[in-house]
């Protein structure tokens, strides 16, 4: 067979892209970087170094399929190397290595793939799949012939997928600047930004380009042209602020008032939320105890036990002898589940059992699960207020820093489509609703459950009052 040329000219990203050996790489950031071009090669050079190899390529659309991976691979690679299977939409190489060229817009399109065996799994716009979704794909990743199996992904900031992407291999990766191993599976994860200025190619041929994206609001403007992770359109709450929001932690006088909250979760993480208020009035979230979806899962009997000693600490009486000091925990918020019987368990017994049979005393009260007034209730604790004594913004809600669960996943949820009034439903907002449970039973004034002369609602009062009192001696 003649020599066969590609009309491909890498570009120094691109370069980094192919010489990758870790098992999966994401190669994201700013459009127009010359990612999905980079991918179709890259499975490419798999297929013809590796014969007889399995590749598979995903999109969520079959549009997308066919305008972005199909298209790619059509313009740069040489038909007399391949044939292709239009209906069945797989190319196979002289060498025997097929590229099916799929779609995965859903759970039961991504579980059809489960228990195949796939060397080489490449995915464009990673950020519109679902974490679920590509667990299951990367579960194929085995290789019989004893190929090393590579998973590779192209992404933009935002859309559904943006913070599990984010948190997966931007954040643990130190956005690029070093090798991350899941400790779960033992995968090296890498992060190759990638900048419109990276493709020479384009730049030159449209030059406007960059201009147009320059016009864009400011959320998509830095997204899509600088590449931005930490902002993008359609968060959910764009006026969060590390600098207003998040302090360091500090000792809590013993008076402050004390209350939880809880989304509860088995198969899925749980999230136990600790609050107090200062006199001037500011909601803390000093305290968290969750686990991540790759941890083992924790029955609520044990959450409840653990939770319990996470309020306990030991000290030493006038005799010094050694005992036992529990926190004052007015109440517990939860969620309205955690208080039905299961249809399954014969014992008629709630969640709300397994966490006392646990050794957890705390009382429970249901929570006010309405998904606009938790929205909204963050925003008006978030909004800045203005120190004219020190001229400086702080808010009536404010995070530990230890609380870093809460502070990874609250910064990253996005505005539900069509209904901005809402948070969109994420794998990761276990975190949002226990501490929106917990912020809307203080501010509420309907409260489910009254509890010892609602001590933190007269308590709100009270530091309302010394606000007004203070304001009038200026």
């Amino acid at each position: 067979m003649k020599e066969v040329t590609i009309d491909y000219e890498e570009n120094e990203k691109q370069k980094i892209f192919h010489k990758s050996s870790e098992e999966e790489v994401l190669y994201g950031g700013a459009k127009g970087g010359g990612k999905s071009c980079a991918l179709v090669m890259d499975a490419l050079k798999y297929a013809l170094i590796y014969k007889k190899s399995t590749i598979y390529l995903f999109r969520k659309t079959y549009d997308d399929l066919e305008a972005n991976l199909i298209s790619e691979w059509f313009n740069k690679v040489p038909n007399i190397i391949y044939k292709y299977n239009a209906s069945k939409k797989i190319a196979t190489l002289i060498n025997g290595s097929k590229i099916f060229f799929r779609f995965v817009s859903n759970y039961n399109d991504a579980i059809r793939y489960d228990g195949r065996s796939i060397d080489y799994i490449g995915i464009d716009e990673l950020t519109h799949f679902e974490e679920e979704w590509v667990q299951i794909l990367l579960s194929c990743l085995r290789s019989p012939k004893g190929y090393p199996t590579f998973f590779r992904a192209t992404a933009n900031p935002g859309n559904i997928g943006h913070a599990w992407v984010k948190a997966r291999y931007i954040t643990s990766t130190d956005y690029g600047k070093k090798i991350y191993e899941d400790k779960k599976n033992g995968n090296k994860i890498k992060f190759i930004p990638a900048r419109i200025y990276d493709n020479k190619i384009l730049t030159e041929n449209d030059p406007k380009y960059i201009r147009r994206l320059e016009n864009l609001p400011e959320a998509k403007r830095r997204a899509y042209l600088e590449g931005d992770w930490d902002i993008y359109e359609g968060r959910a709450f764009p006026e969060f602020d590390e600098e207003i929001h998040i302090v360091d932690d500090f000792e809590i006088p013993k008076h402050w008032v004390r209350w939880m909250a809880v989304d509860n979760g088995y198969a899925d993480p749980f999230y136990f939320a600790w609050f107090t208020i200062s006199e001037d009035g500011i909601v803390y979230l000093y305290r968290e105890y969750t686990r991540k979806h790759t941890d083992i899962r924790i029955p609520y009997s044990e959450q409840g036990k653990n939770a319990m000693e996470m309020m306990t600490k030991p000290y030493m009486d006038e005799n010094g002898e050694i005992k036992e000091e529990t926190e004052d925990i007015e109440v517990c918020v939860a969620g309205l589940d955690a208080f039905n019987k299961h249809h399954r368990d014969i014992s008629g017994k709630t969640l709300i059992d397994y966490y006392i049979q646990g050794g957890f005393t705390v009382p429970f009260t249901k929570a006010i699960t309405s998904r606009e007034l938790r929205k909204s209730t963050f925003h008006e604790y978030l909004k800045p207020i203005n120190d004219k004594n020190t001229d400086t913004d702080y808010a009536k809600f404010q995070v530990f820093k230890s609380c870093k669960t809460f502070i990874e996943t609250f910064k990253d949820l996005m505005e539900e489509k069509g209904n901005p009034e809402v948070v969109a439903d994420d794998k990761n907002d276990h975190a949002y609703d226990a501490v929106g449970y917990g912020l809307i039973y203080y501010h509420s004034d309907k409260s489910k459950k009254k509890i010892k002369e609602k001590r933190i609602e007269t308590y709100k009062n009270q530091a309302i009052k010394r606000k007004k009192k203070t304001k009038k001696y200026l």
